[in-house]
Formats: structure tokens, sequence, C-alpha cells
């Protein structure tokens, strides 16, 4: 198994919002993922983010509800490993300051950083360059998922 990966919600909401870009790559990670091909790793922030993302998509409840009990249980049963945000909190808290990023964007690199994992995502803000070059020199890389594909 190679290195960590760490993924966030842009990357996860693609596995149930159909006909989003990049699809098909993330949902080829989410099998290889499923078939402990890959190490995951993401904050316990993931489910209730994905949530949101469902919801301001205007999915219905059964299929907002049905997402976050799949992941649960994803996550129960340790194919993707969720980080305690507690975990997280100094780290986040440097980030913050440091690239002025949301919470949420902020808890997800620093659960990238002390698992010293890869952050896959598709976020544009996180893709800049000043986000790549802080994770770079804390020893980590940022990629999108059709880079991880490659």
């Amino acid at each position: 198994m190679d290195e960590a990966l760490a993924l966030d919600a842009s990357v996860i909401a693609k596995w149930f919002r159909k006909g989003e870009e990049h699809e098909r790559e993330a949902l080829s990670l989410r099998d290889k993922i499923l078939a402990s091909q890959v190490q995951a790793v993401t904050s316990e922030w993931l489910l209730l983010e994905v949530v949101r993302a469902l919801v301001e998509a205007n999915y219905p409840k059964e299929k907002v509800e049905e997402a976050y009990f799949t992941l649960k249980e994803i996550t129960s049963l340790g194919f993707i490993e969720a980080i305690p945000v507690g975990k997280t909190l100094d780290e986040a808290k440097d980030i913050e300051i440091t690239l002025s990023l949301f919470a949420s964007d902020a808890v997800y690199l620093a659960t990238a950083i002390i698992s010293h994992a890869t952050l896959i995502t598709e976020g544009k803000h996180m893709l800049n360059r000043n986000v790549k070059s802080y994770a770079q020199r804390e020893g980590i890389k940022i990629i999108s998922l059709k880079e991880e594909s490659q």
C-alpha cells in the first residue's frame, strides 16, 4: 500500500452527487478505498460536510440520510480513518491564521499534516499556490482527483 491519502468533502461528495466533474475519478478512488488498496484518512467533520453539500444541492432527505449512514459505516469499518477534530485543533488554528482558510478547510489540511498524508481535494482555494506551498513546507502534497488518477 502506498502513502496515506487524506480526503476532504469536495472529493467524497462526488460519490453521491451524480454528474459531477471528475465523478469517474472520485468513484475509482472510492473503489480502491473499499478494496483496501488505499489507506485513507479524513476529519470526522467529513460526514457533516457531505451532508451540507448534498442539502445545498437539494438532494432528497432520504438520499442525504443514506449518504450519511454509508459514510458512517465506511469509517466505522475502518476503510477510512476518521480523525477527531480535537486532534487537529492547534494545527488547524495555525493554518487558519497563516492562510486565512475556513475552519473546515484548515481541519482537512491539519488532518493531512498530522497523518503525513497527501491531501486530495477539488477545492480551488485548497489547490492554490500559497496553500500548496504551505503543505509542502509541512512535508505533504495537495493534489486534485485528476492528479491522483494519473
